[in-house]
């Protein structure tokens, strides 16, 4: 006798045993057949149950009519709708034959590859050139004039040409060190 109340269900034995208990295993139901402690944390789980169902009961109205659901309606045949699916289909047949027949087997791939490739080696050079642009020029027109940048092409050996550095003159009778002296 011992060794049958050594053990108890566990609580989800339990709720199975709330729920059904042929769903337990055989020894499980000998268990709960023997032992009072398990009969009766079954049975007030039970109750608790049914408790709660009567409250649940209470705190909804009652229903003022009968709920029916609606009979299957037949449908509407129509001579209208009748045309439809053929029509859906006489297009799709003749969607099939237009590209069976215009397909790419009228088409030379030889041809096709050629100029395509010629259109590409096009759309590569302007872009290279571009790149090629943006690369020695990085911003834009209005940017150089803000910031008073050459973008015409003038490069220091014509800047000096128009713009000579001061040297000294040694031709000139009034050389001073730091300039020329006023008279």
């Amino acid at each position: 006798m011992k060794a049958e109340k050594s053990f108890h269900l566990q609580e989800e034995q339990i709720i199975s045993a709330t729920i059904d208990e042929k769903e337990l295993s055989g020894e499980y139901q000998q268990h709960l057949l023997v032992c009072p402690d398990c009969k009766h944390k079954v049975a007030r789980l039970k109750d608790e149950l049914h408790w709660f169902g009567q409250k649940a009961k209470e705190a909804v109205p009652p229903f003022s009519s009968v709920v029916r659901l609606p009979g299957p309606r037949p449908a509407a045949v129509t001579p209208k709708n009748g045309w439809l699916p053929f029509a859906g289909a006489a297009a799709m047949a003749g969607l099939a034959v237009f590209f069976y027949f215009m397909g790419p087997a009228t088409l030379d791939p030889g041809k096709l590859t050629i100029q395509q490739s010629q259109v590409y080696m096009l759309e590569d050079e302007s872009l290279m050139r571009e790149i090629s642009e943006m690369v020695e020029y990085p911003l834009s027109d209005d940017m150089y004039e803000i910031t008073g940048e050459n973008i015409m092409g003038f490069d220091e050996d014509f800047m000096q040409f128009v713009v000579p550095e001061a040297q000294e003159d040694f031709q000139s009778e009034y050389i001073l060190q730091g300039g020329l002296r006023v008279c």
